[in-house]
């Protein structure tokens, strides 16, 4: 699943609102549900993809695509540093002025880039050029590893300054690349998994060129690339890589079953595995938008504002997250056979399975975006460890005698122990309550029908046509 890397709705309303709070919700809910737009085009065209893929390499050749992108995604956690945490971090604190940070971050990426591309060499040619894929496409690794670095750096940006549209114009560039060009040679007949790994990795250089586009190339200091502010840049590590080393946990918690589903069962079981978790990932549409929106914004709110949105957003999200599931679940079994075929029907079980993990991350994902905020990224971190203890230690009982179900359990086990110790640190930095965090009011919805009215008030296209009337 993504870590991938992250919003949230209205705030429980008090007894009086001053109008710049009320304000603030109106602007926060039009952000939530423009990322959430934004995310259904991202996600769908994900899994438009990823349909393209089953179909075309069938099972087995979707295992080896999925175990290429979680190298790369592996790898790529660990050569950012948490300098993009970072930059949204101070980007919002104003500590730092954005060409400095942003001459710093293309140093990491220039320098990441190197060491990957001396160890790809080295590794191909004193041991073989062969890492989950062989021949060719292993030396895809260095244009994939370097373009989806960039892509996490340069997105920080767009994400620190709040600039959503921005943000979710690079992410659609590069679905769109993606699915256009494995689709293309699907109906050329040309499509293997070469070429899917080539598409893939040139969608993510096509969208670094986008993301720079829209960062401005004015703001690039060659010199200060090559001359990096070392203080500064120490900063941005120093903080981000508190959550960085707990985004790269979590991305163990998400794909570490893919591989030993790949060694104790197969690659196909791996493709099947992939198309559950990609189903499931629907689910998280809606919390993936609200946590992405949450993060600046809480950052920069005063401490009582952040910790009367939170819950709010929290319950909601969770909520909505409780009914998507159970819709998934209904419609599942139909969806996959038309899809993607009999081969993956074996995916069911694993989707089912995964269902009550996914729906408690959906809330973890939002609770974690409020402890960052308020500078404690490392309880994010301890939450995820103790999740990561945990898939480990079930994934090796559970793989080997229960195969791809087995994972789906682990993996839903350690999704919801991450929620519980998320939810322990939550009130012990708000003092809120966890049923305020978890428990949805009815009375919620009038927040949002007042905020909503309010946006549409304020719609430039709205007021002529009721001056039309």
């Amino acid at each position: 699943m993504n870590t991938e890397e992250q919003t949230g709705p209205l705030p429980e309303a008090s007894p009086i609102i001053s109008p710049s709070i009320s304000g603030d919700r109106s602007g926060l809910l039009f952000n939530v549900n423009l990322v959430f737009l934004s995310q259904i085009a991202i996600y769908g065209l994900a899994f438009g993809l990823r349909v393209v893929l089953a179909r075309g390499l069938g099972s087995d050749g979707l295992g080896t695509y999925s175990l290429f992108f979680n190298a790369v995604l592996v790898s790529g956690g660990v050569a950012n540093l948490g300098v993009g945490l970072g930059n949204i971090y101070f980007l919002n604190k104003g500590n730092y002025s954005y060409e400095t940070l942003l001459s710093n971050s293309l140093f990491v990426v220039g320098a990441s880039s190197v060491l990957g591309w001396i160890f790809l060499v080295l590794y191909g040619t004193i041991i073989e050029p062969d890492l989950f894929v062989s021949g060719r496409s292993y030396w895809l690794y260095g244009v994939a590893m370097p373009a989806v670095l960039a892509y996490v750096i340069l997105t920080s940006f767009l994400h620190g300054a709040s600039r959503f549209p921005a943000l979710s114009a690079v992410a659609v560039a590069q679905g769109l690349c993606g699915l256009a060009v494995v689709g293309s040679l699907q109906v050329a007949g040309e499509l293997d998994v070469f070429w899917a790994l080539a598409g893939w990795a040139a969608s993510f250089v096509l969208a670094d060129a986008v993301g720079m586009a829209l960062i401005g190339f004015k703001r690039v200091d060659p010199v200060n690339i090559w001359r990096p502010h070392f203080g500064v840049l120490r900063d941005q590590i120093r903080y981000g890589a508190q959550g960085q080393i707990a985004n790269l946990a979590q991305l163990f918690n998400y794909r570490l079953d893919q591989f030993l589903v790949a060694a104790f069962v197969s690659r196909a079981g791996v493709g099947h595995y992939t198309v559950a978790v990609g189903l499931g990932e629907s689910v998280w549409w809606l919390s993936s938008s609200v946590a992405l929106v949450l993060m600046p914004r809480l950052t920069e709110m005063s401490r009582e504002e952040a910790n009367e949105v939170a819950p709010l957003a929290c319950r909601d999200t969770l909520f909505a997250s409780i009914l998507a599931s159970i819709l998934l679940v209904i419609v599942s079994p139909l969806a996959i056979d038309i899809l993607f075929g009999d081969e993956f029907s074996p995916a069911r079980t694993p989707l089912i399975l995964l269902m009550p993990g996914i729906v408690a991350a959906s809330a973890t994902r939002v609770l974690g975006s409020y402890l960052f905020s308020q500078g404690r990224l490392i309880y994010n971190t301890y939450a995820t460890f103790i999740a990561l203890g945990i898939t480990i230690a079930l994934d090796f009982v559970l793989i080997p005698s229960l195969e791809v179900e087995g994972a789906a359990i682990a993996s839903s086990v350690a999704y919801i122990a991450s929620l519980v110790a998320t939810l322990y640190w939550y009130h012990r930095v708000s003092g809120g309550s966890v049923a305020a965090a978890l428990v949805f009011r009815p009375a919620d919805l009038r927040h949002y029908s007042g905020a909503w009215q309010r946006i549409r008030a304020r719609t430039p296209w709205r007021g002529k046509n009721s001056q039309v009337r």
